[in-house]
């Protein structure tokens, strides 16, 4: 069944409520799906909020940003807390296959109905908030955000983790007053809007940085690390840097060099917002960890590995950690990326590590358009015209060829966008089923 059928199959199989509240989401990406001078304002949000009551003000949060490696932590960090018994909102970005990802209470996803409710509470104000300001109505991103704000408000949090999605000083989760705040990594990633060097990218992600927090970070340049201790400096917070990996057990998945540093990252931002947490709560947390799409293994005979990575920072790790996964014959590919990526030093990365690869294309949804599968087969043979390249766009006839060559003892690595992990886990994980359990 090609993508387009599945998908559509999928939205029938959805509830009533689902379709609504999916359907109600995307009315408000507008005929420019994303721009900098739209969506990267703080007025908006935080009319919003203030309209709602300010509910991101009636629990206590954590706020991670980064490059690479926030969504991660972010997990850990919700993890590790709710190992410490403390009720914790998690709120994530992007959602792999359904919007209730994004919204987690102890590592359950919030009902539909719950998401809808809210909502339904919510959209009356969109209009004042346009009526208010030269702005328009508030995006995507930031309704869903203000659904994770009304709803752990809602359930009395202990606390709230919460990932950045883009950048950090005008991203709408920065209306947030966190405790602690964690900066991950610092890469080249959304140059187009951050900045096109290293110190211009560290300086918007310092933004997150508040007067009074404890401020964690494992960026590795020396001219990142300089802006965000001076930004801690300028505004009264207390710098940290992170440079020892966590040395723990960790599940099998997360077993790699830079997992490892984002679990640091993740125990001291929790053990800075409740000191008493020890090693074994830290330990426990962490071993209850799973990301979907991060080095999940989701079969066998052949392995196939789901591990989203769209910027050579992502991919350059991931490479070391499919490395160590054990010995494989063959390591075939299935690679989508999104329009705008570093595609030529994405697969300097990956080629060497490739026998085979299969280039595909995501279902566009939400904001973001794939690169064709032509154009990235074409990029791959300019990079080495040895290597052999099929062309699939369509990304579950991607993973049916991908299997049909694989031996048992091949490994098969689906990765690029996070898209595309969301497009090809329903193969294994179908939506309809997450939504039930």
């Amino acid at each position: 069944m090609s993508l387009r059928l599945r998908s559509s199959a999928f939205i029938l199989s959805m509830t009533p409520q689902y379709r609504q509240l999916e359907s109600n989401l995307s009315a408000l990406i507008g005929p420019v799906k994303f721009s900098a001078e739209i969506n990267l304002k703080l007025e908006r949000i935080a009319l919003l909020v203030e309209l709602l009551g300010n509910p991101h003000l009636q629990f206590p949060s954590i706020h991670i940003g980064g490059t690479s490696g926030k969504g991660s932590t972010a997990t850990m960090t919700a993890a590790i807390l709710q190992s410490a018994g403390l009720i914790t909102g998690l709120h994530t970005s992007p959602h792999l296959q359904i919007l209730n990802e994004r919204h987690q209470i102890n590592g359950k996803l919030a009902p539909t109905d719950t998401l809808l409710a809210l909502f339904t509470e919510m959209e009356p104000l969109f209009t004042e908030v346009e009526r208010r300001l030269p702005f328009g109505k508030p995006s995507y991103f930031e309704a869903q955000f203000a659904l994770s704000c009304l709803w752990f408000a809602g359930e009395h949090v202990d606390v709230a983790v919460i990932e950045v999605g883009l950048g950090g000083r005008l991203d709408a989760t920065n209306v947030i007053p966190a405790q602690v705040a964690v900066i991950t990594s610092i890469g080249l990633d959304h140059t187009e809007i951050l900045g096109d060097t290293i110190a211009e990218i560290a300086a918007d992600k310092a933004g997150i940085i508040k007067a009074g927090q404890s401020v964690f970070t494992a960026a590795v340049q020396a001219d990142a690390r300089a802006i965000i201790r001076e930004r801690c400096q300028s505004v009264g917070a207390q710098f940290n840097l992170i440079e020892a990996a966590y040395d723990g057990e960790l599940p099998l998945h997360l077993d790699n060099d830079f997992q490892r540093i984002n679990a640091a990252c993740a125990m001291a931002a929790a053990q800075a917002f409740m000191p008493t947490i020890d090693d074994f709560q830290v330990a426990h947390g962490l071993a209850q960890v799973n990301i979907p799409g991060r080095m999940e293994i989701v079969q066998e005979n052949p392995i196939v590995v789901l591990d989203g990575a769209h910027n050579p920072d992502k991919m350059r790790a991931a490479v070391g950690a499919i490395g160590r996964i054990k010995p494989a014959r063959r390591r075939i590919v299935i690679l989508a990326m999104k329009r705008g990526k570093d595609i030529a030093n994405v697969l300097l990365h990956l080629l060497p590590l490739t026998n085979h690869i299969i280039t595909t294309e995501f279902a566009v949804k939400g904001l973001w358009y794939p690169v064709p599968a032509t154009e990235l087969t074409q990029a791959i043979i300019a990079q080495d015209h040895t290597l052999t390249v099929w062309t699939e766009p369509d990304p579950l006839h991607a993973v049916d060829l991908a299997l049909s060559v694989a031996e048992p003892d091949d490994l098969v690595w689906i990765t690029g966008s996070l898209y595309l992990i969301g497009d090809v886990r329903e193969y294994w994980y179908p939506s309809e089923l997450m939504l039930k359990s």
